[in-house]
């Protein structure tokens, strides 16, 4: 078995020396007399534990633990403290701070080599479940994306009219919706874990279509008033799905931005859409972004009743829309990223097909 990594930091060398009494057989030690040396010895090496004193000169203990815990690299290293203070305000404060144990100077031998196996144990068992959830967790995103692309393809088997449009759609709103990230107004709610839910529930916007007679589903001439009003009802049926299933899934974030994105992508700003009638902001963000890229790839897609309209036009009619049928800041960033939009628009077909073996 491979030796375990230890760096002790202390000031006093004597303690340095006894530690590397005890520990050295065992352990690979590396040791350092300052905060500042542990620091350099930590840009090239990440132990398994730091032993770690707390009264030392320029940087104490309880600085450099919080400089630790404040590192993504770092903060998982377990830091055991070594005090000559007994005292419980001492230890709550260290705990407190992070500390996963204390080991009292001068040092008892055997208790030392216990404290440290029982940390390093801890930290290999916590580190084993957390590859387990980590493993559950990338094998249940793969199985949403499967599912959402196998749904989306579902869709489009029935839809002999829209070819595309739902994988379309993912496309363009991928690219959006990353670019909001970087805008301060979208700051707190575009989100990593927000744009990867989202992306993941693009492709499921338009599931409701499932339920519509193939007569109006395939379609290949304009529909009429009638026909339009029941085609307006796959919103309704793609929330209620989605509803159904989060009954039972309360928490699950994924199944709520699809809920909204089935629900309300033709809801319009002025609160003249459908099906609810939503205005402004009381529209979720995910289907007030979904709105637009859904309008800009029916637009540039070509269907038995028109040829499709270049990107300057879709463009310019999307642009006409803001402030009615679409979020005004959304449009407003969505004309900036013209560019972006028109080389997915040109690249769609192979977008769409690395899509599809993702």
């Amino acid at each position: 078995m491979d030796k375990k990594t230890i760096l002790m930091i202390d000031d006093v060398k004597l303690n340095l020396a006894t530690a590397r009494d005890v520990l050295q057989k065992d352990y690979i030690l590396c040791e350092a007399s300052s905060a500042k040396e542990g620091f350099e010895i930590l840009d090239k090496v990440i132990p398994d534990l730091i032993l770690l004193d707390i009264v030392m000169p320029e940087m104490d203990g309880y600085e450099m633990i919080r400089r630790l815990k404040a590192s993504r690299r770092l903060r998982k290293i377990p830091v055991i403290f070594l005090t000559a203070e007994t005292d419980p305000a001492s230890e709550i404060k260290g705990f407190d701070l992070g500390a996963v144990d204390f080991i009292v100077k001068p040092f008892i031998a055997q208790v030392m080599k216990r404290r440290i196996e029982t940390q390093l144990e801890l930290s290999a068992y916590q580190q084993s479940l957390e590859k387990i959830v980590e493993e559950k967790v990338e094998e249940n995103e793969r199985l949403q994306n499967m599912l959402s692309v196998g749904f989306a393809e579902l869709v489009e088997s029935r839809d002999g009219v829209t070819g595309g449009h739902i994988k379309n759609t993912s496309i363009y709103f991928e690219a959006f919706v990353s670019a909001l990230k970087e805008l301060p107004k979208y700051k707190e709610e575009v989100t990593d874990e927000f744009i990867k839910l989202a992306v993941r529930s693009s492709p499921l916007h338009d599931i409701g279509k499932i339920g519509i007679d193939d007569i109006v589903l395939r379609k290949e001439t304009s529909l009429e008033k009638g026909e339009m009003e029941y085609m307006k009802t796959h919103s309704e049926l793609g929330g209620a799905t989605f509803h159904k299933i989060r009954k039972n899934f309360q928490d699950n974030e994924f199944l709520k931005i699809a809920e909204h994105m089935a629900l309300y992508h033709h809801e319009r700003w002025d609160g003249n859409g459908y099906p609810m009638g939503l205005k402004g902001t009381d529209i979720p963000l995910e289907a007030r972004i979904m709105s637009i890229v859904d309008v800009y790839d029916a637009l540039t897609s070509k269907r038995p009743y028109k040829e499709p309209f270049s990107h300057e036009k879709a463009y310019a009619i999307i642009k006409e829309g803001r402030g009615t049928q679409f979020d005004p800041d959304l449009v407003d960033e969505f004309m900036r990223l013209g560019d972006v939009m028109r080389d997915r628009l040109e690249h769609k077909e192979e977008l769409r097909r690395a899509m599809a073996e993702a």
